[in-house]
């Protein structure tokens, strides 16, 4: 009986143990794949986020160079139309 207990965890050692080793390997290639799928998506997210950031400062200064241009034409109008009440002002002020 005392031999049957070592024979038996001999037994269970022997049957169990390559499995467990075969299940690590596995486990430990499926966690070096993630791992470099992980990395080779973070590098194309950082990719992707760069090529967005350079879009829209390039859209950034787009708008800012057509409100600049807006704001020129408004002034713009703004004198031509004043310009002439601003020349008749002159003519009643110097009437009066």
């Amino acid at each position: 009986m005392a031999d049957l207990i070592p024979g038996l965890r001999q037994v269970i050692q022997d049957l169990v143990a390559p499995d467990l080793k075969a299940i690590q390997a596995k486990q430990d290639a499926m966690s070096k794949q993630i791992e470099v799928q992980h990395n080779a998506l973070r590098r194309q997210i950082e990719v992707q986020h760069d090529a967005l950031m350079t879009t829209v400062e390039a859209f950034r200064a787009e708008i800012r160079s057509e409100f600049a241009m807006l704001k020129a034409n408004n002034q713009l109008e703004v004198f031509r139309q004043v310009s002439p009440l601003s020349e008749r002002l002159t003519l009643v002020e110097k009437q009066g």
